[in-house]
This record gives structure tokens, C-alpha cells and sequence, in this order.
């Protein structure tokens, strides 16, 4: 191996980005002999596509984008045969149901809109299932695919859709512009596991040690966040490198990251009931109709639990 391996990571712009933020300027991954880049992306289907045809090593992505495109149930076409595993946790992603104003329950979410990243994603099939549990059949209401977190919060702000699936910091954004949160992920689906931090088999055979050094870097920078002494820190870090942030939403976000139900996981670590579930939901909502029921095809622990060594 090369004294320094470069390991491209591209994700979706979150407060789930700090643990690489303060990994980078606290010099953690220049102590495990890896030099990260971080991309945001647009949308899951570029990421996914970018990561199978090697232009990133890594992705912070939705578990359920690493099941669909593995059992052929991704939107996109990949240039060759998907070997994608997710290798540790993220935090704990509580998604917020967020609403135009003048809602108030579910049952005014009948005969309107709802904005989606796409129509067959993780994301999709939680708000289905959020909906179908308080009451509300598909056919009242329709999901309309408009892309990635900031654009699913942009066409609420402009009216055009009465409310979307968020996460943080999109829902400080939210409640700051007058929309509101009327639930929340969690309260439907108490144990599921959303984010995984993945990479292709191939790549991760052929360079280990980086993998490994990524992870202990993670790993680092989480027990530092994690930290009260360094929350003041921690907060301008967030400050610094999430655009839009003012500090009242930093400071929020930071209660939430530390938060042991909704923020960091313990160690990263993935939850494989809270992957049986994600299986669950695409069982039930996914195309072509498959039954699926074993996290392990999807998940090597591995690397991760070396690095833990």
C-alpha cells in the first residue's frame, strides 16, 4: 500500500457529515495514512452509479440503495454487476414529516402531494408506510419524485407539495421557514436502521488497510463529538462546512447528533434488526415482489470490527 491512500467519499448533504468533518481538520485520517474527499451528491442514482464505476470508494448511503440495486430493483442502469456492502453505521437518521402550515394530522395530507427523492428508494417506502399506519391509502394522496433533501424542502418552501420526508438539518431549515413537523420516522418504525456508510466487495479486498483506517478514523471522531467538552467545538465545525447553517440551527442539530436515540449510533454501529426492517418495507413495497429476509447478504462486518480490535 502507498503511505497514503485517497478514499473519495460522495454522500448526501447532512449534519451526518460531521464525524468525516472533524476526522478531516483533527487530523485523524491523516493519522490512519487515508486522505478523504467529500462530494455531495444530487441523488441516489448518481451516487450509486459513480460508486459501481469507480469513481468513489465510498458513499454514505440509505441501506435499502445498496439492497435495491443488489437484488436488480435499483432505478438506474450500472455499467457492470453491483458488489456493494454496507460496512458500518451512521447516525441514527430521525426523518421528519414536514408540512405546509395549515396541516395539522395525517388526514389532511389526503388528496395532495408529497415531494420524494425517487418513487422505489428507502425514503419512498417509509413515508408509504408512515401514511398506511395513521390511516391513509395510496390512492389518496400521490408521491411525486423531485430529488435530493434540499430540493424536496425548496418545493415545499414554494408551495408546490404539501409535505416531504427530511432530514436534519433540512427540518431546522424547514421549521424556519414556517413549515412545521407533525411526526417523525422514528415513532413509526422505532427500529431501522437507515444510514450505512458502503463500499464495493472488489475495492475492499484490494486495499484493507484503508478501509480499516477510514473506519478508525470514524470511529475517533465520534468518541471526540461525543464529548460534551468538545460541543462548542463541534458546533463550528458545523458551522463552517454545512452551507445555510446559522448557529441557532447548529446548535439544535448538535442536541439532536447527541441525542442516544436520534443522533450517533454507539460506534457506528449497524443495527441488523433495524435492517430486517428496511428488508420489510421493500418486501412489501419494491418491483420486480421479492421476499427478503437476510441483512448478512448486505452487510460485512468485517473490516469494521477489525479496526474496532
Amino acid at each position: 500500500m502507498s503511505d497514503i491512500t485517497n478514499i473519495r467519499v460522495i454522500e448526501f448533504p447532512s449534519t451526518g457529515l460531521l464525524p468525516h468533518y472533524v476526522a478531516m481538520e483533527l487530523g485523524f485520517f491523516e493519522e490512519q495514512k487515508v486522505k478523504v474527499d467529500i462530494t455531495a451528491t444530487p441523488n441516489s442514482v448518481f451516487q450509486i452509479t459513480n460508486l459501481i464505476d469507480g469513481n468513489f470508494e465510498v458513499a454514505g448511503t440509505a441501506i435499502d440503495n445498496v439492497v435495491a440495486y443488489q437484488e436488480g430493483q435499483g432505478v438506474a442502469k450500472l455499467s457492470r454487476a453491483p458488489d456493494m456492502f454496507g460496512f458500518m453505521g451512521a447516525s441514527q437518521v430521525n426523518l421528519g414529516l414536514v408540512v405546509q402550515s395549515h396541516i395539522n394530522k395525517y388526514e389532511d395530507l389526503k388528496n395532495t402531494s408529497l415531494a420524494v427523492d425517487a418513487l422505489s428508494t428507502g425514503f419512498a417506502f417509509m413515508l408509504r408506510e408512515m401514511l398506511e399506519i395513521n390511516g391513509i391509502d395510496h390512492d389518496s394522496y400521490e408521491l411525486i419524485p423531485v430529488g435530493a433533501t434540499k430540493a424536496r424542502l425548496d418545493s415545499l418552501i414554494s408551495g408546490e407539495h404539501s409535505g416531504a420526508l427530511l432530514n436534519p438539518p433540512f427540518t431546522e431549515f424547514a421549521e424556519a421557514s414556517g413549515l412545521k413537523i407533525i411526526d417523525n420516522s422514528q415513532s413509526a418504525l422505532p427500529t431501522c436502521q437507515i444510514g450505512v456508510m458502503a463500499a464495493c466487495r472488489s475495492w475492499a479486498k484490494e486495499n484493507p488497510e484503508a478501509l480499516r483506517g477510514f473506519i478508525k478514523a470514524e470511529l475517533q471522531a465520534i468518541e471526540w463529538i461525543s464529548n460534551q467538552e468538545n460541543s462548542d467545538s463541534a458546533t463550528k465545525i458545523l458551522l463552517n462546512k454545512i452551507p445555510g447553517m446559522d448557529i441557532k440551527a447548529a446548535e439544535a442539530a448538535m442536541q439532536i447528533m447527541l441525542d442516544p436515540i436520534q443522533g450517533i449510533a454507539e460506534s457506528e454501529k449497524i443495527n441488523m434488526e433495524g435492517v430486517k426492517t428496511i428488508l420489510d418495507l421493500r418486501s412489501k413495497f419494491g418491483e420486480p415482489k421479492k421476499e427478503l429476509n437476510n441483512p448478512e447478504l448486505y452487510i460485512d462486518l468485517t473490516y469494521y470490527d477489525s479496526a474496532r480490535d
